[in-house]
């Protein structure tokens, strides 16, 4: 770490990280080390954050027991969770979700879309793998219905033609090259808006995080933290704005960083590598 990054040190004490090519390997799990690195962390008095794309169902699954209580905001930031209860959240409205699918539905018939509503997907079609959480539904039915966000698929695009020109000014889309998913979520929505109001509950504020991040869902949290740090894997757009760069989760690039904050509080009797 450069000198520069090193002054913020004294002012940290929250470590947001998300889950997929950031921090979960690619057998979906977090290497032992990094886990004992993240128990020390918190032994510390300090707090961890998971701040992740996906819906709260799968996140939790995805964490090990010993993390299991640690806040989180899912949905790329549209809601945030501390001690299981709901502690932000910032939907699309009802009407404007029923105007965007109508929409969808009218002009793109065979496009596969899903409705994020109530941590339950809504699929108009069955999909071509095994998700978590999902029904297959008319989504006429639930359309009516405050939503996460609604999903469309990147490969079918020539399907979709005019449909997502001219949206409402309630949402926002995001692409990544990294998954064939579009999402439309709520125009105000990114992580670090959530995890500055968790910050807030526990009288601290941006310049109090450490945050680490590998795709477009992670730009704002990255520049709006003390230390953005991007892993070497991450997007062209993630690396940009990085404060650092370390390794990928197969090398456990998380826990490198959080192993020389323990190291340079203190909280770890090592020499620096």
């Amino acid at each position: 770490m450069t000198p520069d990054l090193t002054r913020h040190l004294p002012s940290i004490s929250v470590i947001a990280t998300d889950l997929d090519d950031t921090l979960l390997r690619q057998d979906g799990s977090i290497s032992d080390h990094t886990l004992d690195l993240f128990m020390g962390w918190l032994a510390a008095g300090k707090r961890l954050v998971v701040a992740t794309g996906r819906p709260p169902r799968s996140t939790r699954t995805a964490l090990p027991p010993a993390l299991a209580h640690v806040p989180l905001i899912c949905y790329n930031g549209a809601v945030a969770f501390e001690n299981d209860s709901t502690v932000f959240e910032a939907y699309i409205p009802g009407p404007t979700v029923q105007a965007i699918v109508a929409r969808l539905l009218d002009r793109a018939p065979q496009a596969r879309v899903g409705l994020e509503i109530d941590d339950q997907l809504y699929l108009n079609q069955i999909p071509p793998r095994a998700l978590a959480g999902f029904e297959v539904v008319d989504l006429r039915t639930v359309f009516h219905r405050p939503a996460a966000k609604i999903i469309l698929r990147h490969s079918q695009t020539d399907l979709l033609g005019d449909a997502l020109d001219d949206l409402t000014a309630d949402v926002q889309i995001l692409t990544s090259t990294r998954y064939d998913v579009i999402q439309i979520l709520p125009r105000t929505v990114n992580k670090a808006k959530a995890l500055a109001v968790l910050a807030a509950r526990w009288g601290l504020g941006m310049q109090n995080v450490i945050a680490f991040g590998d795709d477009v869902n992670d730009v704002e949290m990255l520049q709006q933290c003390a230390i953005g740090v991007a892993v070497s894997n991450a997007v062209p757009e993630v690396l940009a704005v990085a404060d650092h760069i370390t390794g990928t989760p197969e090398e456990d690039g998380v826990g490198q960083v959080v192993e020389w904050l323990l190291i340079e509080n203190g909280k770890l009797r090592m020499e620096k590598s």
